[in-house]
């Protein structure tokens, strides 16, 4: 599990920004305090070079991205800028962080090919809590217990809000960092994913996934069922291309 960088050098971090400049030399806006991808950030200019190369190294020039839990967006901001004539669809409900990444997005004038929306994937329409983690920003996730301190986010299913969306575009690729709710989020996706058959970045957390009751090896068996093969799992991430397309 990533947490926050603990001591003076954490807290330094979490007090830097929030505008910095990447590794590739463009600017985003950062978030200010417990946030473990923000922190890397700063201290790094990337995050994940392995699945930055993945998700860089699948998207075609008149491809789809869809990045599911973007946080501060440095994935959606690196696709987006790395290919003009792609799309990429960001989903973050959670508005603390949303917010810098509308900032980012107007800051490096990608509005005519990145997307922001203030949506929760999963597997059913409605609505459902959202709790922000005060420890780690980027651990705020859906919640169905109803705790203090959460709030009402729109939940949609892939399925039903992207098809029309797409045009005649293909979805090549999809990050997924939910937080746990991840298999949720692909059973929403199953039309798409059976159509289109996008590489996958799908973060894996056991102690994330058994808070929707789920598990690292559902989540596996679930893939392979649906005709994936994992090349890899890094940085809390699996890495999986549809074995047709190797």
């Amino acid at each position: 599990m990533r947490r926050f960088l603990p001591g003076a050098f954490g807290e330094s971090l979490a007090a830097h920004g929030p505008w910095i400049t990447t590794r590739d030399g463009w600017p985003m806006k950062a978030n200010m305090g417990r946030d473990y991808s923000s922190q890397m950030l700063k201290m790094f200019g990337e995050l994940e070079p392995v699945t930055k190369a993945f998700l860089l190294r699948h998207l075609g020039p008149h491809g789809v991205f869809l990045d599911v839990g973007a946080n501060v967006g440095y994935f959606s901001l690196l696709l987006a800028r790395s290919q003009p004539q792609a799309r990429v669809f960001a989903f973050e409900p959670n508005p603390a962080i949303a917010c810098h990444l509308a900032e980012s997005i107007e800051h490096n004038a990608l509005k005519d090919r990145l997307t922001l929306h203030s949506l929760a994937a999963s597997d059913a329409a409605g609505t459902l809590s959202f709790i922000v983690d005060a420890e780690n920003s980027g651990h705020s996730r859906l919640s169905g217990d109803g705790r203090a301190g959460a709030f009402d986010v729109e939940m949609i299913r892939l399925d039903d809000w992207l098809p029309t969306r797409l045009g005649d575009r293909s979805l090549h690729v999809v990050k997924i960092d939910v937080e746990g709710a991840e298999l949720r989020v692909l059973r929403g996706m199953e039309k798409l994913i059976t159509k289109h058959r996008p590489a996958l970045v799908v973060e894996a957390y056991d102690e994330h996934l058994a808070e929707f009751g789920d598990s690292r090896a559902s989540l596996r068996a679930w893939l392979t069922e649906a005709g994936y093969i994992e090349l890899a799992y890094l940085d809390g991430n699996l890495h999986l291309v549809h074995r047709e397309l190797l």
